[in-house]
């Protein structure tokens, strides 16, 4: 439905790489798969980063409900200058899951003064 502000559910969209999913006030929560995987999430959470990679993981292991916790006060510290992620193929989980067009990256865009992101046709 153009023009209503209403966008179908059923929708596709392509992300266009603007990184306003990757900005603002986050707080991105990794586990052990998601660091097993990018042991680099180590290092951006002040908790961790002094255990290393191998304590870390088996602290995530014994200890259901823990996660790595990536504050983000600007941007992730991730996010390279040209909006892009330095860590994509290896990206936690949660951010595998965020989907272009979805509520939550039209929220993002807004807070970064974007247009909506609009359908592929």
């Amino acid at each position: 439905m153009r023009g209503s502000g209403t966008v179908p559910s059923m929708s596709r969209f392509e992300c266009d790489k603007c990184g306003a999913c990757c900005k603002g006030n986050l707080i991105v929560e990794a586990d052990e798969i998601d660091v097993m995987r990018e042991p680099r999430l180590i290092e951006a959470d002040r908790h961790y980063a002094p255990l290393g990679v191998q304590k870390s993981i088996e602290l995530l292991q014994t200890d259901i409900g823990r996660a790595v916790i990536i504050s983000c006060g600007k941007a992730c510290p991730f996010l390279r200058g040209d909006n892009l992620c330095s860590i994509h193929p290896t990206r936690p989980n949660v951010c595998v899951g965020f989907a272009a067009g979805d509520e939550q990256c039209q929220e993002a865009r807004a807070a970064e003064g974007l247009p909506p992101l609009l359908p592929i046709e």
